[in-house]
């Protein structure tokens, strides 16, 4: 995951006495200040070895950053259980009636292990999208709100996850993330698969689904095995909606293997490595910037890295046009 620290502003005090009495800024005596922001980049990443345990004792000689292929100075480097804005989303849709449980439980198992200073909010999608529970630090307002859940209605998984990653986003913590659980694919939204995509790269929220998919999906491949059956052709397209964003698409065989899913997450993002840098791309032209976080012999040590995939660099304003 990534975000900017660019409302920090760094005061530099110098003494530039008589620079500054030739151009008239200072008086005789006095320090001059003058302020610089400066962009860290932060990313959040998750390593696992070739069994899909976390390793979680690397140290910072094992990692490089390239940004456009350009290696970065790493600036700060730890394994840091910050506080987060988090969001859980989960279907509420009709199909949910006997499984809803089952997803109640895991999700009361993960916020057990949810970091205390954590501000969640809670969000309930089937075919319209209800924000449950607003922000909140106390975890039993979340409880209250998925004890009041109504199971009724259709799927609006696009709509429910953009929606939850616009409220992420206007969480007050700098890392932002968001969990949801499905048990089908998307067919009410008003956001397409495209959109959803676009709104998910151009945000800094790292995103988890876990869909358990309906097992009569067809898992015929066609002649021998040329064609995706309707069941991988909705894995892929909701594969392709958190991979940018150091995030991970879930697929449990069981409606059970829900309780371990969700605790690999909660283990997982408490257990990240953050790193930062200064972009040695100064230039600030609303580009996508593509990032890679790399181990160091991560093949031969059978070591596999998730993290944030890229982000677009700040933009300077449009000067306005002078009278």
């Amino acid at each position: 995951m990534l975000d900017f620290i660019s409302s920090k502003q760094v005061v530099l005090s110098v003494s530039l006495l008589a620079l500054c009495s030739v151009l008239g800024y200072a008086r005789q005596g006095t320090p001059a200040q003058f302020r610089t922001e400066v962009e860290q980049i932060v990313l959040y990443a998750s390593v696992y070895d070739k069994d899909s345990t976390l390793v979680a004792d690397l140290e910072k000689e094992d990692f490089t950053i390239f940004e456009d292929r350009i290696q970065q100075e790493i600036t700060y480097f730890g394994r840091d259980d910050v506080p987060s804005t988090l969001g859980v989303v989960i279907d509420s849709s009709g199909s949910m009636r006997d499984k809803f449980d089952l997803v109640n439980e895991a999700t009361r198992l993960f916020l057990s292990k949810n970091n205390p200073e954590n501000e969640l909010f809670f969000v309930a999608f089937k075919d319209e999208v209800r924000l449950e529970q607003n922000f909140t630090r106390d975890v039993e307002d979340i409880y209250d709100a998925l004890d009041n859940v109504i199971i009724s209605g259709g799927t609006a998984l696009y709509d429910a996850i953009y929606l939850a990653v616009d409220k992420a986003l206007q969480g007050n913590e700098p890392k932002k993330t968001v969990i949801v659980f499905t048990d089908g694919e998307d067919k009410d939204s008003y956001y397409s698969h495209q959109e959803l995509i676009e709104k998910v790269e151009e945000s800094d929220v790292q995103l988890y689904i876990v869909a358990f998919l309906d097992s009569d999906l067809s898992k015929s491949g066609g002649f021998f095995g040329v064609f995706k059956s309707a069941r991988e052709k909705i894995q892929q397209k909701i594969r392709d909606i958190p991979k940018s964003t150091g995030g991970e698409a879930f697929f449990p065989d069981e409606i059970s293997q829900l309780n371990e899913v969700f605790h690999s997450i909660a283990y997982e993002l408490r257990n990240q490595y953050r790193l930062s840098y200064v972009s040695s791309n100064t230039t600030r032209d609303g580009t996508w910037r593509r990032t890679d976080v790399v181990v160091k012999d991560a093949k031969e040590r059978g070591l596999k890295v998730r993290a944030k995939k890229g982000y677009f660099a700040k933009e300077d304003p449009i000067p306005s046009s002078q009278n």
